[in-house]
């Protein structure tokens, strides 16, 4: 075991930020968060918590590359501590974890090593260790708040688990008032939410603390808070008072993007004022005063959005909005400004909506292109209908309509048609949306008119598949987009095509998650016709994308890529196939590419033009209670592979055995594993439920169990891991596999992860286990699909009643208990970290008895723990002596709608389980 990796394993396992996943290209600028933390130290000087802000300022200079001003940083960090903390031992533990790295990383091993016995020394000192000490989270926490926006849910988890510990804390209570205003939507005067309590509580403990202050509508006088004040005027439409508190803030932070950007929005709105004012009043001229008041107020705006994008260049919003004044003065900038705009936006992820809703005004008013303006408030709106900037796209949809409808004179023009389905249609009112489209064709709308690029989709099984790129794109050239999903964007016959990579086996999850509507004008079915692999049971996957509606058939075009030959051989599917959409097909491979490409695009617009240029309106997507395709590909793609392990025992311990002689992926029916075998091998596996000593690296939380696994002989190359994942949007960014071996930890990065499965390569074997990272904390990250295991104690006459993720083996878990008899019955059910759940039990038949179940506790938490290290019941249950049949109903709280909703009910026979009619499993 070589010194390097022994260090970075022990580094892995501490608290500090080199462990804590802040993402510098995707979450934070650079340069604005170094400026942020030199005016933060410079306004807290005298403060004792400018230790945090001398923290992040090494780190964020390491980053920078300047290891010396990081060291110097980090050093004076340790100074203030001792100074201002008595007993500073636990307020320097993630100190101490940033100079181990640091040191690290400049190849200092003996000081590394140095300050690792430090917090060696820290660690014995403190009862019970320090990886959740109040300290460390509050810096977590308070560090999450200050680099990125995207870690607030995150700083909300930190400050919430600290106050568990110290309730009292007036620093820890206002980081949660802070974390939670910026994760939820109250207002101000959302009086009595859970935001408003806690600004409340947090300021009685602290009346002195400005920021709360500010967050309760008083104004403060510290210039780090000015800004938001003025925002809150700015709001209310108070201009003066919102600039001259931001001028004021300006001179102490003269290189703050975000008061530049708030002056800049306080005279755009005083300009709209006035231009507004003048229409109000029919004018047909401004007058000189109010022409150069204009003009001014103009002038400021964009030089306020200026220097705001040279301190922040990605501020992708203050691009957008300069742009759109750079159109106001015709300026030839307002299109290469809105083109970098979006590609920030693509790019950031983030404030997409925003830029189509301004470049549409840009394009309405200043380009006067109503054409293109439509194209960018509809894109808008289908991005988040619901949301404010979703709703202002859609009244500008409206009033156009309006004003197109008095234009012309008639309600029933095709674009107004048209653009009233789309509205619709992203509403979810399907039956409307469908009702519109057919006005829109029969008062003539042609295609083009309303979309300037061809939808479609390419459903397939695989990678191979994906050849078929090629044959759609002119010259073989695409470009792919950055998203949740893979697309594609290119030209087919010099018309612009968006293409949508989807997964036939995931369809019903990607589209329940994926906002990809309005839906395709045509539909690729990809396949490569070998192997025997259109089968019945390729049938069946077909048949469920029926859900996708009656008219699904009409929009698809079948692609094989094989010979002639193959197609003959399988012809019975097929001919099935092509039944179905119409005999629209094309068969690749056996002409020059492009002549294929031509005859290709040619078959796709002939079906474009069949179907009257309009697209397929989905359905509503629901989890339904037929069995889904990926079920079915487990049994197409895994007939040979899915095997029944063969049990062990080794030490006392069971393990589960596989035995191959030969290579390919190897499923395990009882763990969900599976092995990617390169030849004939054996290998010995056993799931851990309890393993104290698989350590978890800081900032990560174990999401499955631990799985023991040797190869025995042969070679081993990757693992596909289940996980619990209810939406694998974000799982690339958050979730990773931990492997330990030999006291050596490894953080193994996926190569795939599918809806059920996390597939990674290994180069040796010994503990592995999914886990997730912390700064991800989101609502889709708290959610899992579970279980509710559920064991009979017969000499007790009771129940054990465990929620669990479904990836725990409900055998390992009835291990725990030689009296534990498991109870086979439905236990599938969705369940949410931090929520509070109950249980009820009901006789289901009246035993004329006045004792009723007891359950303990009366109602429970579900916390997500860092390390799964004991496994004790969720609910306990004595029955009543004679009661063998109930009624179980598990309830979780919704305190947002101030309800209880039953997440899972079964009716118990317990008669089947008692000892004289109990059989083994």
């Amino acid at each position: 075991m070589s010194l390097e990796g022994t260090l970075k394993s022990k580094l892995l396992l501490q608290e500090c930020h080199f462990t804590w996943s802040l993402r510098e290209e995707d979450d934070f600028v650079l340069c604005d968060l170094l400026n942020r933390l030199e005016e933060q130290i410079q306004l807290e000087c005298k403060e004792a918590r400018v230790t945090r802000a001398y923290n992040s300022l090494g780190f964020v200079q390491y980053l920078y590359g300047n290891h010396q001003e990081a060291l110097a940083n980090l050093q004076k960090s340790v100074e203030l501590a001792k100074e201002h903390y008595k007993d500073s031992d636990e307020f320097l533990i993630v100190t101490y974890g940033d100079l181990a790295w640091l040191h690290y990383h400049i190849n200092a091993f003996s000081k590394c090593e140095e300050y690792l016995r430090e917090l060696e020394r820290v660690r014995r000192k403190c009862s019970g260790g320090f990886t959740y000490t109040v300290e460390v989270l509050r810096e977590k926490g308070w560090t999450f708040l200050k680099f990125s926006n995207k870690y607030s849910h995150a700083a909300k988890e930190c400050f919430r688990q600290a106050l568990e510990m110290n309730p009292d804390d007036s620093d820890l209570n206002a980081g949660y008032a802070i974390a939670l205003y910026r994760t939820t939507k109250d207002t101000p005067d959302s009086s009595g939410s859970p935001t408003i309590k806690q600004l409340e509580r947090a300021i009685e403990l602290n009346p002195d603390d400005a920021v709360l202050l500010l967050l309760l509508a008083d104004v403060p006088e510290n210039p780090h808070v000015i800004r938001y004040t003025a925002k809150f005027f700015r709001q209310l439409g108070n201009m003066d008072i919102a600039i001259n508190l931001l001028e004021d803030a300006l001179q102490a932070t003269p290189n703050s993007a975000f008061i530049h950007h708030q002056l800049a929005m306080c005279y755009k709105k005083k300009k709209t004022y006035l231009e507004k004012k003048h229409r109000m009043h029919g004018k047909a001229k401004f007058n000189t005063k109010m022409s150069d008041e204009i003009q001014q107020n103009l002038d400021q705006c964009i030089y306020h959005l200026d220097r705001a994008i040279s301190l922040k260049p990605s501020f992708v919003n203050a691009v957008a909005d300069l742009a759109l004044h750079h159109g106001q003065l015709g300026s030839f900038k307002a299109d290469r400004l809105f083109e970098e705009a979006f590609k920030l936006a693509y790019n950031e992820k983030k404030h997409l909506q925003a830029v189509h809703y301004l470049c549409g005004q840009y394009q309405l008013y200043y380009k006067r292109s109503e054409e293109l303006a439509f194209q960018h408030f509809m894109q808008g709106l289908k991005l988040q209908p619901e949301s404010e900037l979703g709703k202002l796209c859609e009244d500008k949809l409206k009033t156009m309509m309006q004003h197109r409808i008095k234009w012309l004179k008639s309600p029933d023009d095709g674009m107004v048609c048209g653009i009233q389905g789309f509205i619709h249609e992203v509403k979810g009112e399907k039956l409307k949306a469908e009702e519109f489209y057919e006005r829109a064709l029969k008062n003539g709308l042609h295609f083009g008119e309303m979309f300037t690029e061809i939808r479609i989709w390419l459903m397939s099984f695989g990678e191979t598949e994906k050849s078929v790129l090629s044959q759609i794109f002119d010259g073989g050239s695409y470009k792919i987009e950055s998203g949740r999903i893979k697309t594609f964007k290119g030209a087919m016959n010099k018309k612009i095509v968006h293409l949508v990579d989807i997964d036939i086996c995931n369809a019903k999850r990607i589209l329940r998650w994926e906002k990809l509507t309005p839906g395709p004008h045509a539909v690729l079915l990809a396949f490569t016709l070998h192997d025997g692999k259109f089968t019945d049971q390729t049938k069946e996957i077909l048949e469920n994308l029926e859900f996708l509606g009656e008219k699904f058939w009409n929009h698809v075009v079948v692609v094989c890529i094989c010979s002639s030959d193959a197609v003959v051989a399988q012809r019975g599917v097929l001919d099935w196939l092509l039944e179905k959409c119409g005999d629209k097909y094309y068969i690749c491979g056996s002409a020059p590419e492009s002549t294929e490409r031509r005859e290709l695009s040619d078959r796709i617009q002939m079906m474009i033009r069949k179907n009257n240029s309009m697209h397929l309106v989905l359905p509503d997507i629901s989890d339904g209670d037929s069995q889904s395709p990926l079920d079915i590909l487990r049994r197409l793609d895994l007939k040979d592979y899915l095997f029944t392990p063969e049990i062990v025992i080794q030490e006392g311990q069971r393990r589960y055995r596989l035995q191959c002689s030969h290579a390919g992926w190897f499923h395990c029916e009882f763990t969900q594993i599976g092995f990617n075998m390169e030849g004939e091998g054996e290998v010995l596996y056993s799931t851990v439920l309890q393993d104290n000593d698989c350590p978890v690296p800081a900032n990560y939380c174990q999401a499955g169990p631990v799985y023991d696994i040797k190869c025995v002989q042969g070679e081993l190359s990757q693992l596909r891991l289940p996980h619990c994942e209810t939406s694998i949007e974000d799982a690339c960014h958050f979730m990773s596999v931990i492997h330990y071996s030999n006291q050596i930890v490894d953080i193994l990065e996926p190569q795939n992860i599918t809806s059920t499965h996390v597939t990674v390569s290994i180069k040796g074997t010994s503990k592995f286990f999914i886990s997730k990272k912390e700064n991800w904390f989101t609502g889709h990250w708290s959610k899992m699909l579970g279980q509710v295991m559920l064991f009979y104690i017969q000499p007790a006459h009771g129940l054990h009643v465990f929620l669990q993720p479904c990836s725990v083996d409900p055998r390992e878990v009835e291990k725990c208990n030689k009296d534990y008899t498991l109870i086979q019955t439905a236990c599938e059910c969705m369940l949410k970290y931090e929520c509070v759940y109950s249980l009820s039990c009901d006789p289901v038949e009246e035993h004329g008895l006045s004792e009723t179940p007891k359950i303990q506790p009366v109602d429970t938490k579900l916390h997500c723990t860092k390390q799964w290290k004991h496994y004790y019941p969720t609910f306990d249950i004595k029955l009543p002596d004679g009661v063998m049949d109930v009624g179980l109903h598990l309830r979780k709280e919704n305190p947002k709608e101030g309800k209880v909703e039953v997440v899972w009910s079964r009716d118990i026979t317990l008669t089947d389980y008692t000892a004289e009619n109990s059989r083994p499993i």
